[in-house]
């Protein structure tokens, strides 16, 4: 738990400042000024949503209300498990077929705020006068419980703003300016009680039609202490972007412009990699669509735009995913906002295209406007993910679904929190236990210690000066299975099966060039026999920044096994890998870079070296790869590298090197030209007969967030 704000900052002057947990954020700051000294501030955070609850038939729905605070860590929030997110109430699902057409709407907003009123009226006098709190640290703090953020998607943002859904429930922007980059005057609590109040009071307010409020007279947050509810609401990346502007317009818009049928020869030609989900059947044919796959398409789906579109419709794509790239970052900087305020301009410097063309008349759309609102959100509560909706529907699963289950489906909702208070109690009295045991182990721990400490052996005699071998396989470090998957290959193997054509010169080259005259090394011939791997590991540091957890990156170099019996074919995999070449090779494109130094090839085998042919100057594992030319200037509309094969002799340049010069896996998009369909090219042996592709660094936000970043020495 954190008690008090922080600031963070990357660099030792304070001007690149991180934005991570709410209590590095502004808020916080803002807010603990407002509050006497010592005070200790509980950002509430408010999450609702209505979840159906009946499958296949019936109408059966629940509105719960959770609640959370900004002292525990986004990470821990985010874990069901960890109950750090607690369901508060159940909203009445109300079908109000008592009132007209014309009022049921107001009288659901009504009815709303009324209940969220009777939930948090005991937070008003706590978030006025503050609660004494013994704390987990074991101190007493007067703690201020004061809503911070609330968790919704848009419908539900005009609900809890009294406003109408033609409007932003953030700003005064006007319906007709919302496609607009305008810096609109942002609602005002204050000031909207005022409007409500008079337009209670039967007087004409212009603001009251000219803002699209609604005629809600007692809002919940009205008496909320130290509370802005317009600012409250936080980024939804899952609807606003990945299903909203991504999939729903952007992806909709280039299909009309681009043809549906050459958008789906593309990715059915897209090159296979680890992780990365093949669309087979184009995306013509998805029949449900969920974020996932939402995020599956953003990874590829700018590449694969090069040619079909243009440009100008290409600028607003990348744009966009940019922008939706550096909205997931799990840690902001200044450096990054401005990443991303830059992507949200170039979006709406290109997006006249589409009504050039015909596709669109306006862009008066509400998940277009929301974007504008991102930058300062992320300064005032922290990173997008820790208010992420998807969380909430995560415990519709525990706290709504599992709960009716358990009912007889008849005045479920009293059964569900019967069940549910049950639920918390075993719960708890489960945590009490493993409290104890974890207790108990670490008192005999301790008892143990002692006992030992007090024995008569000579105890200093066993202590060592030893050092401790930790385990040798640290971060970027290539290793190999202990046992080889092709062993005692034999050079016809490798020219055929593995694709490698000039084994044996290049290998003799390396030699030589590692071992020079006047030394006399063994070299390779025809007869000799290599144990060959199938992949290469590499272990990957885990990134704070993006989220992205240690892991391990595979990097294979398998031929094609043919269909025998009733198993099938299984393709070769030749991946592509970025490899380290150092400063003899400076390229100006990519100097301050992450690929400063760095250069890509092909993974053609994997191989030990024979026993006669090892020498102390030789590595006992290498790989043969095929070049690809250096780094160009990157593509003027989609920022991505182009590179071609390189070659020789109308062959391609060839070269032995050790296994520590892999630094990681990357991937390829082909360069499909302005016409591809009918496709050429399948996906597994598009990497073989297209000579043409760009390097993709939308494959993880991780690889997004590497070559967007400059290297600061």
């Amino acid at each position: 738990l954190k008690y008090a704000p922080e600031r963070h900052f990357t660099d030792k002057e304070g001007k690149n400042q991180m934005y991570d947990e709410m209590w590095t954020a502004n808020w916080w700051w803002d807010t603990q000024k407002k509050l006497p000294m010592g005070s200790t501030v509980a950002p509430l955070i408010l999450s609702s949503d209505k979840t159906q609850l009946s499958q296949f038939r019936g109408d059966k729905s629940a509105w719960p209300v959770y609640l959370t605070i900004g002292n525990i860590e986004k990470s821990t929030r985010r874990k069901p498990t960890a109950h750090a997110t607690v369901l508060i109430g159940y909203l009445p699902v109300a079908k109000l077929d008592n009132f007209t057409d014309e009022t049921r709407s107001v009288q659901g907003y009504r009815l709303f705020h009324y209940c969220m009123h009777r939930l948090l009226s005991p937070i008003i006098a706590a978030g006025k006068e503050g609660v004494d709190v013994t704390c987990a640290d074991g101190f007493i703090r007067r703690v201020f419980p004061i809503l911070a953020a609330y968790v919704a998607d848009f419908p539900e943002q005009c609900l809890v703003a009294c406003c109408k859904e033609s409007y932003c429930p953030k700003c005064r922007v006007k319906p007709n300016e919302r496609g607009e980059l305008v810096q609109s005057l942002m609602r005002e609590q204050p000031r909207t009680k005022v409007i409500l109040e008079h337009k209670e009071s039967g007087r004409r307010v212009a603001a009251f039609h000219e803002e699209g409020i609604r005629p809600v007279f007692n809002p919940f947050w009205a008496d909320l202490p130290h509370t802005d509810i317009f600012t409250c609401f936080t980024p939804d990346i899952l609807h606003q972007l990945h299903k909203g502007v991504f999939k729903d317009h952007l992806v909709n818009w280039c299909l009309q412009i681009a043809g549906a049928d050459e958008i789906d020869s593309r990715f059915r030609s897209m090159p296979g990699y680890p992780g990365l989900r093949h669309f087979k059947n184009g995306i013509s044919f998805v029949s449900q669509w969920t974020g996932r796959e939402h995020k599956e398409m953003q990874r590829i789906f700018a590449g694969l735009l090069i040619g079909a579109v243009q440009p100008a419709v290409l600028r607003t794509a990348v744009a966009v995913i940019d922008f939706i790239y550096y909205s997931q970052l799990q840690v902001h900087t200044s450096q990054t906002l401005e990443g991303l305020q830059k992507a949200l301009e170039t979006f709406h410097e290109n997006k006249d295209v589409f009504i050039r063309e015909g596709i669109r008349e306006h862009f008066n759309i509400p998940k277009i406007h929301a974007m504008v609102h991102y930058f300062e959100a992320i300064k005032s509560r922290g990173s997008p993910d820790g208010f992420n909706t998807e969380s909430p529907e995560r415990l519709h699963i525990d706290y709504a679904k599992e709960a009716y289950r358990a009912s007889n489906k008849k005045e479920y909702v009293h059964q569900m929190t019967v069940w549910l208070g049950r639920q918390e109690a075993v719960a708890r009295f489960r945590a009490y236990l493993d409290f104890i045991a974890a207790r108990d182990l670490i008192s005999d721990g301790a008892t143990h210690l002692n006992s030992n400490a007090d024995d008569d052996g000579d105890d200093e005699e066993s202590v060592t000066d030893e050092p401790v071998h930790s385990n040798p396989s640290s971060p970027l470090t290539p290793s190999v299975s202990v046992k080889p998957a092709f062993p005692r290959t034999t050079i016809n193997a490798l020219n055929t099966q593995f694709k490698a054509a000039s084994f044996i010169p290049t290998l003799t080259t390396y030699i030589r060039r590692r071992i020079p005259p006047p030394a006399l090394p063994l070299l390779p011939n025809s007869a000799d026999r290599f144990d060959v791997y199938k992949r290469i590991s590499i272990v990957r540091p885990s990134n704070p920044a993006t989220g992205f957890p240690k892991s391990v990156d595979r990097l294979r170099a398998t031929p094609h096994v043919p269909a025998k019996g009733r198993s099938k074919a299984v393709p070769a995999h030749f991946d592509t890998v970025l490899v380290r070449v150092g400063d003899a090779n400076e390229n100006q494109h990519t100097k301050g870079t992450y690929l400063e130094g760095l250069r890509v090839a092909q993974l053609r085998a994997i191989f030990a070296l024979p026993e006669h042919l090892r020498h102390s100057r030789l590595p006992n594992q290498l790989a043969y790869i095929e070049w690809f030319t250096t780094f160009r200037a990157p593509h003027a509309d989609s920022g991505l590298f182009p590179l071609t094969r390189a070659s020789r002799n109308n062959g391609p340049i060839t070269e032995i090197i050790p296994l520590d010069s892999i630094v990681s896996s990357c991937h390829l998009i082909p360069r499909f030209g302005t016409k591809y369909h009918p496709a050429k090219w399948d996906s597994d042996t598009v990497l073989e007969e297209c000579k043409s592709f760009f390097l993709n660094k939308y494959l993880y936000i991780q690889t997004f967030f590497e070559l967007e970043q400059q290297l600061h020495v």
